[in-house]
């Protein structure tokens, strides 16, 4: 069974029905979705498939979630907790730079 992967970046998400179109596209959602976390939570959790959802730029991503914002990482979370085959990864590439190292002379 192939990974599922979502990709969110904050500087690209800029209000929270784009972070669900975002996982609706990505994931192939039924026209039914509620584009709400609840119904997040249900569609996630019904998926047979390994989930991979991947945030990047996530102090924008925040800023633009608003008060959906901390539910989200919550749901994020609980679903990484509970669920076989999900995991969230918040900043997977910080730390990395495009700046060559000592190692490149």
């Amino acid at each position: 069974m192939s990974v599922k992967y979502v990709f969110l970046d904050g500087d690209r998400i800029q209000k929270p029905a784009a972070m669900h179109a975002a996982f609706a596209e990505a994931l192939s959602l039924p026209a039914y979705f509620g584009k709400n976390l609840d119904a997040l939570h249900d569609c996630l959790t019904d998926i047979p498939e390994p989930v991979c959802v991947i945030a990047v730029n996530t102090d924008l991503l925040r800023a633009h979630l608003g008060r959906s914002a901390n539910g989200f990482w919550r749901l994020m979370q609980d679903l990484s907790d509970a669920r076989p085959g999900f995991t969230f990864l918040e900043e997977p590439f910080a730390g990395f730079s495009d700046a060559p190292s000592d190692r490149d002379e």
